[in-house]
C-alpha cells in the first residue's frame, strides 16, 4: 500500500506543476506573439490564468460517462474559451466504452505484435462517439475540438483479426504494410469510415 510520503507528494505536485507553467508561459510569450494554452489531463488541477485558451484532453468512457457533460462545462467557469484537444476512440467493438485507454489490447510480448483477445472490427464505433461527442462538445459550449489521430503509423491494418493492429489505434485511416491491398496505390493508408465522418461534421460546422 502506498505510504503517507507518497500521498503527500502527490499533494505538493499542483502547485508544482502550476508553477512551471507560469514560468513557460512567460518565456514563450517573449518570443510568441499568438495566444497559449496548455494540453491537460482531465484529471491536473490547472491555474489557467497564465493562458489564452482552457485546454483539456476529453476523452469519454464508462468510468466518467455520467458525469463528462459536467466536467466539460466547468471548464467554462474559468471565463476563457475551450477546447477538447483530444478526443476519439479506437475502432473495435467496445472502444468507446474504453475511451482514452481503448489502445490497451496488445500484447506487447507477442512476436509480432498481436491483439490480447478476441475482438470484432468497428469502423462504425468511431462514427458514433465521433458524432456524440461533437454534439456535446457543442452543447456545453466548447470553442474547438481536436480528434486524436490522424494515423496509428506503428499499428498496421491486417487481414488477419488477431493480428489487425489497426483496431487498437485512433486514427481516421487505416495503414496498411507497404501500401499493399490499397485502393488508394500512392498512399500507405486508406480512409475509414471515420475519415469522411470527420469531413462532413467539419465542413458543416459554422
Amino acid at each position: 500500500m502506498p505510504g503517507p510520503e507518497l500521498f503527500a507528494a502527490f499533494g505538493a505536485l499542483p502547485a508544482r506543476l502550476n508553477a512551471f507553467l507560469a514560468e513557460a508561459a512567460a518565456v514563450a510569450r517573449r518570443r510568441f506573439g499568438g495566444r497559449l494554452t496548455y494540453a491537460s489531463g482531465s484529471w491536473e488541477q490547472v491555474d489557467w490564468s497564465p493562458f489564452d485558451v482552457v485546454a483539456v484532453d476529453a476523452y469519454r468512457e464508462d468510468s466518467n460517462a455520467a458525469t463528462f457533460r459536467q466536467q466539460l462545462e466547468r471548464q467554462l467557469s474559468h471565463g476563457k474559451p475551450v477546447a477538447a484537444t483530444e478526443f476519439g476512440c479506437c475502432t473495435y467493438r467496445g472502444a468507446a466504452g474504453r475511451g482514452g485507454m481503448g489502445w490497451a489490447i496488445i500484447d506487447q510480448h507477442a512476436n509480432p505484435p498481436r491483439l490480447d483477445g478476441s475482438y470484432v472490427r468497428d469502423e462504425g464505433e468511431q462514427v458514433g462517439y465521433l458524432h456524440d461527442l461533437l454534439e456535446i462538445f457543442e452543447e456545453a459550449g466548447l470553442d474547438s475540438a481536436f480528434w486524436f489521430t490522424f494515423a496509428g503509423y506503428e499499428l498496421p491494418h491486417r487481414a488477419d483479426p488477431e493480428h489487425d493492429l489497426d483496431m487498437a489505434s485512433y486514427g481516421v485511416v487505416k495503414v496498411l504494410e507497404q501500401g499493399r491491398g490499397s485502393a488508394y496505390p500512392d498512399m500507405a493508408w486508406e480512409p475509414k469510415a471515420s475519415f469522411h465522418a470527420l469531413a462532413a461534421a467539419y465542413a458543416a460546422a459554422p
